[in-house]
């Protein structure tokens, strides 16, 4: 075997089959890839290459080892003896035998050859004779022949080595392009991953889409792109959920910024979520609401001190806030009424100081003196006038408070009809019962306080002889609180006339000002609040209420209250955040006015008409109220309802007993209410 492949210039290395233990080396690759996979995907996908490998493999493998036992056949058949496998003869007599006959014809031999392109003759033996060339025996191949063999040989090995060597080569670069692909996509599954678990959407989906061009239709990917669908939906419904959360839970708090921020949040990443949306227009509509209520309060009581400059400035702020808003337009009419009507009583009140001068005769005149209380009432900081009327006064007998009399218990135990009684600034002790026709003066403004306990009697108690007593300027106040059945009120009428000017009834357990027993209270710029049943009430026949240009605003009741048999003229005043009702009428008495009311933010309802023989309800603005705007029974169809607005309540505007008929209060603007605008038909229970 040896000498055959040095003939054809083989050595051992280049043996096919030797070189298969290069194809061994480079499928222990494969299988090393296969262990050292980075998860089970990639370890399968190697794992089916390391078989697709195998089976070239065999079947180079069965090939070379074909063609190799050709090849060594091929070679031994140039070896004596060992051609054709019969017992051949070296015997150099052999040579000499006569040759043995074919057994069928044979082609003419070949043409002779060139002496220099013939071979020596393959030596028989040790001898070094030559053959006779003459004597017949089997001649060896020429030596061309030999060389095409070899040139066979070579050719077919080179086909087998090359053919497996080139195979091997290409699977291999194919297998290395595929680890490294693998490995890319097992890189860009990792980093997608990450990316998910991170909700960075737009880099994971790019990474998944990398992976789809080397993988075309991969399972991986479109598994991972249901992943990123789902995060972020998942987080699109956490961050709505919390946030519109927030901003509900603010609104509902009445803490609209707070809550317009949370709903911005949303809206800035999802604008098209709806609910959110909604919530946003209330959360304006609410702020809206918000500001107008808050610079109407601020201007309408600029406009009450008659600052005007405060007024003004109020209106401009409000412009500024909710440019174009009806309400500027409103409050500035408003403001220019206020400063027509300060002219007017301006105006007024001259007349009546200048009726009242010439009436002057250096001695007591009831009727001058009545004139210039009205003149003082309408132009307080007329110095003019304020010193006509000390003069006009000062013919009565004028008691001051602590200058003359030390304590107004004293002054009140001397004091006659028509008797002057001045108090000074600061805090006198109340508890007192007047039963004369006195006038009763305060420093204004504030500066005069009347006090008494809350389980005592009232501050001050006027009886049936007090017809045509005046207060003006002082405050009443009842310290505590008690909650007996029975409460005292800060002010209470029995029978008594009294006018009230610039007061304040402050704090009482019960009523800040209550009026029985057929009293008569005027009360003209005056302020009721935080009094624990109602602002001002009248009960009882004939008992009546006349309250004009003043406020009942925070009591635990009602702001203003007739019943039984009482009566009352309201008119141009504020009913507002009041417990129960504004103003609540039921009583069956004549004359029951309820004229150009502002009646707002109650926490039942704005007006409430529960009876009334008689009366009118006209121009009144009810607003905010929670439970409804204004509640007509049955029992009070003989009022006149008419040319009011009921707007933006919380419940209905406008309610009507069953047996009313609509269109009696067809006259009335209602809209805007959250309750609807109209509910007929409506059934009440008692007192309800």
């Amino acid at each position: 075997m040896e000498e055959a492949k040095s003939v054809l210039g083989l050595g051992a290395e280049e043996d096919p089959v030797t070189r298969m233990g290069e194809f061994a080396e480079a499928r222990e690759r494969l299988a090393d890839l296969v262990r050292n996979a980075p998860n089970e995907t990639i370890a399968t996908r190697y794992q089916e290459g390391l078989q697709e490998f195998d089976r070239a493999m065999a079947a180079v493998r069965e090939e070379a080892e074909r063609r190799r036992q050709e090849k060594v056949a091929a070679m031994m058949a140039l070896v004596p003896g060992s051609v054709t496998g019969k017992s051949v003869s070296t015997k150099r007599e052999d040579f000499h035998s006569t040759p043995v006959p074919p057994k069928k014809p044979v082609a003419d031999p070949a043409p002779p050859q060139a002496e220099s392109e013939v071979a020596p003759a393959v030596q028989a033996g040790p001898s070094d004779t030559p053959v006779d060339p003459e004597e017949e025996y089997n001649e060896p191949e020429p030596e061309s022949t030999g060389l095409g063999l070899r040139v066979a040989l070579y050719l077919m090995l080179f086909l087998v080595i090359g053919g497996a060597g080139g195979g091997w080569l290409y699977f291999h670069i194919q297998a290395e392009k595929d680890v490294r692909r693998q490995m890319e996509m097992a890189n860009l599954e990792r980093l997608a991953a990450k990316l998910v678990d991170g909700r960075s959407w737009k880099e994971a989906k790019e990474a998944y889409l990398q992976i789809e061009k080397l993988s075309p239709g991969s399972e991986v990917v479109l598994t991972g792109l249901r992943s990123i669908e789902f995060g972020m939906r998942e987080e699109q419904e956490q961050f709505v959920g919390y946030w519109s959360g927030e901003a509900l839970a603010a609104f509902e708090a009445d803490r609209l910024d707070d809550a317009a921020a949370a709903a911005e949040k949303v809206l800035k990443k999802y604008p098209n979520e709806s609910e959110v949306l909604e919530l946003r227009d209330k959360i304006e509509s609410a702020r809206v609401s918000q500001v107008r209520t808050q610079w109407t309060e601020a201007i309408r009581a600029a406009v009450e001190i008659r600052n005007w400059e405060q007024a003004e400035s109020g209106l401009s702020a409000l412009a500024g806030e909710l440019p174009g808003d009806e309400l500027i337009r409103t409050l500035g009419k408003e403001i220019a009424a206020a400063k027509e009507k300060q002219q007017q009583e301006f105006g007024r009140a001259r007349e009546l100081a200048g009726a009242a001068k010439l009436r002057d005769q250096g001695a007591f005149d009831a009727q001058a003196l009545e004139w210039m209380r009205e003149a003082i009432a309408l132009a307080p900081h007329d110095e003019e006038i304020r010193a006509l009327y000390e003069k006009i006064a000062s013919y009565t007998r004028t008691l001051r408070v602590p200058e003359d009399m030390a304590t107004l218990k004293e002054a009140l135990q001397g004091a006659r009809d028509r008797d002057r009684v001045v108090l000074g600034e600061g805090v006198f002790e109340g508890g007192l019962a007047i039963n004369v026709a006195v006038q009763l003066e305060g420093a204004g403004e504030g500066k005069t306080v009347l006090e008494a306990e809350a389980g005592e009697a009232p501050v001050i108690t006027f009886g049936p002889g007090a017809k045509k007593a005046t207060v003006s300027g002082v405050v009443f106040h009842k310290k505590g609180f008690d909650p007996a059945e029975t409460r005292y009120p800060a002010v209470q009428l029995r029978g008594a006339e009294v006018s009230f000017a610039d007061c304040v009834f402050l704090e009482a357990s019960g009523h800040g000002l209550e009026v029985i027993e057929s009293g008569v209270a005027d009360a003209l710029r005056c302020e009721f609040k935080g009094n624990g049943w109602d602002g001002a009430a009248a009960h009882g026949k004939d008992s009546r209420l006349v309250i004009r240009e003043s406020r009942s605003t925070e009591n635990y009741g009602h702001g203003f209250e007739v019943w039984d048999g009482g009566s009352a003229s309201i008119s141009e005043c504020v009913a507002k955040g009041n417990s129960r009702a504004g103003i609540l009428i039921d009583s069956a008495a004549e004359g029951i006015d309820l004229l150009a009311n502002e009646v707002m933010g109650n926490r039942e309802y704005g007006i409430v008409l529960a009876a009334g023989a008689s009366g009118r309800v006209r121009g009144n603005s009810v607003y905010a109220n929670k439970i409804g705007g204004m509640a007509v029974r049955f029992s009070a169809i003989s009022m006149v309802v008419e040319k009011n607005r009921m707007e933006k309540n919380d419940g209905p505007g406008l309610i009507l007993e069953q047996g009313l008929r609509e269109d009696i209060y067809s006259d009335n603007v209602v809209r805007l209410n959250d309750g609807g605008n109209l509910v007929a038909g409506a059934q009440f229970e008692g007192n309800e």
